[in-house]
């Protein structure tokens, strides 16, 4: 019994582990990878709270540049409008860019799309964390509006007039629903 004890005391004793000791060289430690990634989650939200809720002093330079950034989508629509209305109007000439078109290498199309692709998709992402920020906003005041109509309507209620038989319905005033009431309420 005692070499088994001094084994497991050597594996085990001294709060270690050499079995996960040896595991970890082997296969990353799922516990602490797990919160390395929630650490550098919370940084980078953080760092995205600080970088939005600057957007609240905005200045002249600051919207204009916004406006720039808003441009190339609308000018990239009419462009290709443009380009379907050019080739009805001058199909020879149109026949000729296309031509040029057709001789660009597949990796510089490559390049244009997957410029074209990150600008509209981070816009798009942009656009959808305003929209869930002005949504949480809104749910936030949504209460308070809530909660300002329930004290309005405790404040509007006669204290006499006994409780309502139903939560969502108004009291009323009314001298013979109050009568009515309170024979009901006396069965």
């Amino acid at each position: 019994m005692g070499l088994i004890q001094q084994i497991l005391a050597t594996l085990f004793g001294g709060n270690r582990n050499a079995v996960a000791e040896v595991a970890e060289v082997f296969r990353v430690n799922a516990e602490a990878a797990s919160a390395r990634g929630h650490d550098l989650d919370a940084a980078a939200l953080s760092q995205f709270a600080a970088e939005f809720s600057s957007r609240a002093n905005r200045t002249l330079w600051d919207s204009f540049v916004d406006g720039l950034n808003r441009l190339p989508r609308p000018a990239f629509t009419l462009g290709v409008f443009l380009l379907l209305v050019w080739t009805v109007r001058d199909p020879s000439f149109m026949a000729e860019v296309f031509t040029a078109w057709a001789i660009i290498p597949t990796p510089v199309w490559a390049l244009i799309t997957v410029v074209v692709t990150f600008f509209f998709g981070g816009r798009a992402q942009v656009k959808d964390l305003d929209f869930q920020r002005d949504m949480a906003g809104l749910v936030a005041r949504s209460r308070a509006v809530l909660t300002q109509r329930e004290e309005l309507q405790a404040l509007d209620a006669p204290e006499d007039a006994g409780p309502a038989p139903h939560p969502d319905l108004p009291r009323s005033t009314n001298p013979a629903l109050q009568e009515w009431r309170s024979i009901t309420q006396k069965e």
